[in-house]
């Protein structure tokens, strides 16, 4: 795939067959939406758009004598490809495919090539770079795409709509985020008090006479 936008679309739709077939489907009942039953997939959510964030901006890898964070969605979409090609049970005809393989498999072969990395079940000299011929980053990857999912959707990220790419000091929440109301969590309460110890009464002794002697 060539083409800044091509490529854009193409990781957009890895992710998100990522996502899904990590994540269950959330589903709200009545109760807690005040109306219609919702159901929503991860990407609904878009838990994809985290992973690839933190893919881009977060992870640093090792270049000679240097740790450089460089993005890293585009060659991870990249991998997982390449290693579901490697599924055994695959035909030859869907194995050729490559690129957009991933977000063609049903979600337990989605699972399954995850398990292949994790495992180190593929031929490493096809992966790209910083992918290729690298076992320790491709295991931590392959746990790193579970962990970010997860982080994703127990976060606020969705909620915070347009300013979600944004510095955190900058992001504001726009929605009332789906994680709160499965939680029931009423919301952001302001004006608490910060706790500033326990309030000490120490009852007061008069000498007497005597004592004063």
């Amino acid at each position: 795939m060539t083409g800044s936008v091509t490529e854009k679309v193409y990781t957009e739709m890895t992710f998100k067959a990522l996502v899904d077939a990590i994540l269950p489907i959330t589903r709200l009942d009545s109760k807690i939406t005040g109306g219609q039953p919702q159901s929503y997939r991860a990407s609904d959510l878009l838990i994809h758009e985290y992973v690839m964030f933190a893919l881009d901006h977060y992870i640093t890898v090792q270049q000679q004598l240097f740790q450089t964070r460089i993005p890293l969605s585009y060659p991870t979409a990249l991998m997982l490809d390449i290693a579901a090609s490697c599924l055994p049970h695959l035909s030859n005809e869907i194995q050729a495919k490559n690129q957009g393989l991933f977000a063609t498999l049903s979600k337990k072969d989605r699972i399954r090539t995850l398990s292949l990395l994790e495992n180190i079940e593929i031929d490493l000299y096809l992966l790209p770079n910083p992918y290729h011929n690298n076992a320790g980053l491709v295991q931590y990857m392959a746990d790193a795409l579970n962990r970010l999912t997860m982080l994703g959707f127990y976060s606020e990220w969705a909620a915070y709509g347009k300013t979600r790419d944004e510095p955190p000091q900058v992001r504001q929440l726009q929605y009332f985020p789906i994680g709160w109301m499965e939680a029931q969590y009423p919301g952001v309460s302001y004006g608490y008090r910060d706790f500033r110890g326990f309030l000490l009464k120490m009852g007061r002794t008069e000498a007497n006479d005597e004592s004063s002697l």
